[in-house]
């Protein structure tokens, strides 16, 4: 506009999921925030006490015509959100008011019970597969990720083969993940006669 603003009065506030995509300049001239993310049993706790209830409401479905069991939540939670917030969360119980609507506009029903089977006639195809968890055996681990959207367990698997005796960490890890697997690899070689590793 070319013209003068006085800024002195003014506080400029910038929200993000991660600080990942800001770039470095930018976040030195910022004084960073952070708020954890919600856990598992608020996000189903908010699902169910706001959320569902002003979708199912915003959509024209009267109280009682519409049942959501705790385990249809929980993998509404898992399967079609990933994040640390409940913005996703909201938009899959919106989707799920829509597809209920629609079933009670065309006939079909006059009372719809939604459980954890039936979630993906509701909101498709699952986004994200959560890792089953995994028994320790030989070459597969039970590790645990944090993430900007919350803690994981995963599997981690190893292969031994014929080399120089060096460890390649595949992936993208962070130093940390780095550090704590050169570790583990020190360990391995200060115990290997012990172990009778070749």
């Amino acid at each position: 506009l070319d013209i003068e603003f006085d800024l002195s009065q003014v506080m400029f506030i910038c929200t993000a999921n991660t600080l990942d995509s800001i770039p470095a300049p930018l976040q030195d001239r910022l004084e960073i925030l952070r708020f954890p993310g919600y856990t598992h049993n608020e996000k189903r706790h908010i699902a169910r006490t706001y959320l569902l209830p002003k979708q199912l409401k915003e959509h024209g479905i009267k109280e009682g015509r519409v049942s959501v069991t705790d385990g249809a939540i929980d993998r509404a939670i898992d399967e079609y959100t990933r994040e640390a917030g409940v913005r996703s969360l909201n938009r899959e119980m919106a989707n799920l008011s829509r597809k209920a609507a629609m079933k009670f506009v065309s006939g079909e029903t006059g009372q719809l019970s939604i459980e954890a089977e039936n979630v993906p006639q509701f909101l498709g195809v699952p986004k994200f597969h959560r890792e089953k968890n995994s028994h320790n055996a030989v070459g597969v681990s039970t590790g645990l990720a944090w993430t900007e959207v919350g803690g994981v367990t995963m599997a981690i698997e190893v292969a031994a083969f014929p080399g120089k005796g060096e460890l390649k960490l595949t992936g993208k890890l962070g130093s940390v993940m780095s550090e704590s697997a050169q570790a583990a690899f020190s360990y391995l070689k200060s115990i290997s006669k012990e172990l009778q590793l070749g």
